[in-house]
């Protein structure tokens, strides 16, 4: 990216560089990870947003977090490795950990944004740090090692810690599809029924449809409205199995 990057964005990199313990060659790399497609849009000169650093993070905390799961626990099974990750790079436990290292104070966002105090949101938190292990992974070279050493030193005894301690968010859409696969032997749908509000700051409403059960979420993505549509019915179909 062809911009001169001014002392405000070099104070927040140097920021964030210092608590995750890392030093960027690359200064742009950081600073489109932090930020936010609102802010792209608002600001005077072409900058890119963080949202396909965020799809690489992602794919990289996936493979730390498995092999963190795998070496703690060896004698886990499949099924119960896969649900306790799925839990942990969700978008509550995700933005768990980005507040450990208050990553919100260094997004750049829009005033729009900024009013509406999107910072504090999880979904961006959760985004934010994704999009932070996904600037660092292209930044040394599309290696896994920097990475997962930054993720081990800053957070994996207190991914550990939590685990044994039952203390993260509960996948429901996957709980809910081991449920339905079991009574109905066949897998929830999920549709989406609106996407309200400007590109960067939508609503999503999704619904969820297993047989004659119906239920709907709605969150500020659609991964969050999927997973409040299968924790209702989740709960709904749990209640009447009982």
């Amino acid at each position: 990216m062809n911009i001169e990057i001014e002392k405000e964005f070099l104070y927040r990199i140097e920021i964030l560089e210092h608590r995750i313990g890392y030093t960027f060659k690359d200064k742009t790399l950081p600073l489109t990870a932090l930020t936010h497609r609102s802010f792209a849009v608002e600001y005077h000169r072409p900058i890119a947003d963080y949202e396909v650093l965020e799809i690489l993070g992602d794919a990289v905390l996936s493979l730390i977090v498995s092999e963190i799961l795998i070496k703690t626990f060896p004698s886990a099974r499949e099924g119960e490795l896969s649900q306790v990750r799925s839990a942990v790079i969700s978008e509550a436990y995700l933005s768990k950990l980005a507040r450990l290292i208050s990553l919100g104070e260094l997004v750049l966002l829009s005033r729009g944004e900024i009013a509406q105090k999107g910072m504090e949101r999880e979904s961006l938190l959760c985004d934010l740090f994704e999009s932070v292990f996904g600037a660092v992974y292209v930044d040394c070279g599309y290696l896994i090692d920097p990475p997962r050493q930054i993720f081990n030193r800053l957070f994996r005894e207190k991914l550990i810690e939590d685990i044994k301690k039952g203390d993260i968010p509960r996948d429901y859409k996957s709980l809910l599809q081991i449920l339905t696969q079991k009574i109905f032997g066949k897998p929830p749908k999920y549709k989406l029924i609106t996407a309200v509000g400007p590109e960067h700051d939508k609503t999503f409403t999704v619904e969820c449809v297993i047989d004659d059960i119906r239920t709907r979420g709605v969150g500020k993505s659609k991964k969050e409205a999927e997973s409040r549509a299968a924790k209702k019915a989740f709960l709904k179909l749990s209640k009447e199995k009982d």
